[in-house]
């Protein structure tokens, strides 16, 4: 029980892979979110609310040509994650993804990936993999991923570890791990200055 005890007070499990995609898919979904532009959406919270006290970005979820291809980089590592941070096995349901653009003053605030999960759903989210990008030279500042330990320390303090949005690095931890994003600032308030991330879900699928 102790150890138990120790074991949610530490920051949570997490795993970084750097140059995931590679610089020609970067460029191209780089072009591909410019071209978008005026399709991003406010992105939602649980039941597909807004609420921009509690995550203030732009969400994209048609990925176009480019979805094959980014699919399989994230499946490319799936296994290698969940044997990784010890998960249990998970029976893969198809891959829930969005493409997310932080501009000046986006944040979320500090949630949890499985909350915001229908309860009538036949799958659920089990692994969390957090994807950023951005143009050279890079035109924002902060956004740093924020994981929380499950419990405060003894000490009465919760731990918690920081994970800069570096370029071209994927960042995986078990999709009930708390966690936020810092607010970002973009000076220029130019699109393409933002900080962008694909969320990718691998959810688990319920057996019938």
């Amino acid at each position: 029980m102790i150890a138990l005890q120790k074991a949610l007070e530490q920051p949570p499990p997490y795993r970084r892979v750097e140059s995931f995609m590679g610089e020609a898919l970067v460029e191209r979904l780089l072009a591909y979110a410019a071209r978008r532009e005026s399709d991003f959406v406010s992105t939602r919270i649980s039941k597909g609310r807004v609420n921009g006290t509690i995550r203030l970005s732009r969400m994209l979820r048609d990925f176009g040509d480019l979805r094959p291809e980014i699919e399989a980089r994230f499946l490319s590592v799936v296994e290698w994650a969940i044997r990784d941070l010890g998960l249990s096995a998970v029976n893969l349901a198809p891959l829930e993804l969005e493409l997310v653009a932080h501009g000046d003053g986006a944040f979320f605030v500090e949630h949890i990936d499985t909350a915001t999960d229908d309860p009538h759903a036949r799958s659920a989210r089990a692994l969390t993999g957090v994807y950023y990008f951005h143009r050279q030279p890079k035109g924002f500042g902060g956004g740093d991923l924020r994981l929380y330990a499950m419990a405060p320390a003894a000490d009465g303090e919760r731990r918690f570890v920081d994970l800069p949005p570096g370029p071209d690095t994927l960042i995986l931890f078990p999709s009930w791990v708390p966690h936020e994003v810092q607010p970002v600032s973009c000076p220029s308030g130019a699109f393409l200055d933002s900080r962008f991330a694909i969320n990718c879900w691998y959810r688990h699928q319920w057996a019938e």
